[in-house]
């Protein structure tokens, strides 16, 4: 299916994560998630993380249509963790995960961030193909997720910009 927009009329926005916006896109996802993977447990934001600076939550449009979104939380100076990536279901096999990821990464790249870390599930196959092809390898299970034997823990070493 051919897209209706260019690649420059796909942007990647700050916005707060309690923006209407934001959690209407999170909910879909928490509902996607619930859906293809019932009673696994769904690793969202902490209550308050909305208001946590060390988070920054981004929404992705194409064309001026609202069509996805994710989120970066700063673990420790070098290194965070993608969360909330998510492309609503009529916007995929168009690339749009693919520019997603890019622009995450380039965010984070741009804050000093070395190692881009991220979690999913075994039942998510598209995400992990996804993130295979953009150079992701598995790492072991940290943080929150250590105690979860579904949880599948990724991480790519960011190279620095060019020119920088």
């Amino acid at each position: 299916m051919t897209a209706p927009w260019t690649e420059a009329a796909v942007h990647l926005v700050l916005t707060p994560a309690d923006a209407p916006v934001a959690r209407a896109l999170m909910a879909e996802l928490d509902a996607e998630v619930a859906e293809r993977d019932p009673g696994a447990p769904i690793h969202g934001l902490h209550p308050g993380e909305h208001r946590d600076p060390r988070l920054r939550f981004f929404v992705l449009t194409a064309g001026g249509i609202t069509v996805g979104c994710g989120a970066i939380r700063v673990l420790a100076p070098d290194t965070a963790e993608l969360k909330r990536m998510f492309v609503r279901r009529p916007f995929r096999g168009r690339g749009l995960s693919q520019s997603l990821l890019r622009g995450l990464e380039d965010r984070a790249r741009a804050s000093g961030i070395r190692f881009l870390r991220l979690e999913t599930g075994p039942r998510q196959v598209e995400a992990l193909a996804l993130y295979r092809s953009a150079g992701y390898r598995g790492i072991a299970t940290y943080g929150e997720y250590v105690d979860n034997p579904e949880s599948i823990c990724m991480e790519k070493v960011l190279a620095a910009e060019e020119g920088a």
